[in-house]
């Protein structure tokens, strides 16, 4: 029997005592330096096989640094796996920079309390989690990361997937730059605050750039690094409030490929190719992946193709401008992203219902082309 899983990272804070922390360090550091060791000595003799590296340094450095044999053996695979990316740079490696744990040299215990081999012997170490529930799939490695002064294990789950559930209705979205996400139900996620947060940042990220200062480039880079977390803890309470509606009403969700998105906002404005740029529709589109898969709700992923043109409710093309999109044939109106949403809707609900299996608003194409419909392949048809 074969069991689905969604392989995840999960982020776990530890909180060391100051003693404990000084231990982490005083790891990470030794951990590091045997890694440039070890790099000397595969970038000298050109050597940066896995086991070929192990059998030439692991007893030289087993003795004169003081990691324990599974710990040394880690940064030996540290240091062959960063010469596969590229063999024409010698790898250095930061004093404190990240170092992998294995179920070897780290344990989970009850009540929130990991066990980590340091120098000096193993620590329990106590930590947060914002998804305890995943602790039982915890599978393979680990790596600990100190960042501004505080130590986190990023650690690889295993999580079975539900069984994902037939149904019959979808729940459409339109991604965009005016709204986040516009679902089929009306319901909108607005990206006003988030573009005027952007904007606001791209005129320092510019007087910044301008001044070319080793300063301004600290200041450019923390910037970016919020600019990113931001746009990710939206995209993860977007998505999770997506499936969790779905998952409630017994409804599939509908998304758009939107693949060649950044190519053809090239012919758009600078503004409009900056949100473009900044915009990580990827991400969104991951987040929903993952997490229908963990809850069990269908997800299908249908072409763009005339889902803004065509009016939902006649199936007719019409016109778009701006917000408002207007239907010539049966004069209705409708907000022009939801009108967008309820047709991904459509064409999910006719994916899943047809033994063809459409591809695109067929309808609306054929008669947009003069060409005859096929009507097994209309939605609604």
């Amino acid at each position: 029997m074969y069991i689905c899983v969604v392989k995840l990272t999960l982020k776990i804070k530890l909180l060391p005592t100051d003693e404990q922390a000084n231990l982490l360090l005083d790891t990470m550091k030794e951990a590091n330096a045997v890694c440039n060791a070890i790099s000397d000595v595969a970038w000298q003799e050109k050597i940066f096989n896995n086991f070929r590296l192990h059998h030439k340094v692991y007893h030289i450095y087993k003795a004169t640094f003081s990691l324990s044999s599974q710990m040394l053996i880690r940064q030996i695979a540290k240091v062959a796996d960063a010469y596969k990316l590229d063999k024409k740079v010698k790898r250095q490696f930061k004093p404190l920079g990240s170092i992998a744990y294995d179920s070897r040299i780290m344990t989970y215990k009850p009540n929130n309390i990991v066990s980590l081999w340091c120098i000096g012997g193993r620590q329990k170490i106590n930590f947060v989690c914002h998804n305890p529930n995943y602790i039982p799939y915890i599978k393979g490695e680990a790596d600990l990361v100190y960042k501004k002064g505080k130590f986190y294990l990023f650690q690889t789950v295993d999580v079975p997937e539900e069984d994902v559930e037939d149904v019959e209705e979808f729940i459409g979205v339109d991604m965009g730059l005016l709204e986040i996400a516009s679902l089929s139900n009306g319901k909108n996620f607005s990206s006003k605050k988030l573009n005027d947060y952007r904007e606001k940042r791209q005129k320092v990220r510019s007087s910044l750039q301008s001044k070319g200062t080793k300063g301004s480039k600290k200041v450019l880079k923390r910037l970016s690094g919020k600019e990113r977390t931001t746009s990710t803890i939206i995209n993860h309470t977007i998505s999770k409030q997506i499936v969790q509606l779905a998952k409630s009403e017994g409804k599939g969700i509908a998304i758009e490929d939107l693949k060649g998105i950044r190519f053809s906002a090239s012919k758009k404005g600078k503004k409009f190719r900056t949100r473009v740029g900044k915009w990580n529709f990827n991400q969104l589109r991951s987040f929903l992946t993952y997490k229908c898969l963990l809850n069990g709700v269908k997800l299908v992923v249908v072409p763009p193709a005339y889902t803004s043109k065509t009016c939902h409710n006649c199936l007719h093309m019409g016109n778009r401008q701006g917000k408002k999109f207007t239907c010539s044939n049966c004069n209705s109106v409708f907000d022009a992203d939801e009108n967008a949403a309820k047709n991904i809707a459509l064409l999910g609900t006719n994916y899943v219902n047809s033994p063809e299996k459409p591809s695109m608003l067929y309808c609306q194409v054929h008669s947009f082309l003069g060409l005859k419909p096929i009507p097994s392949l209309c939605v609604g048809g």
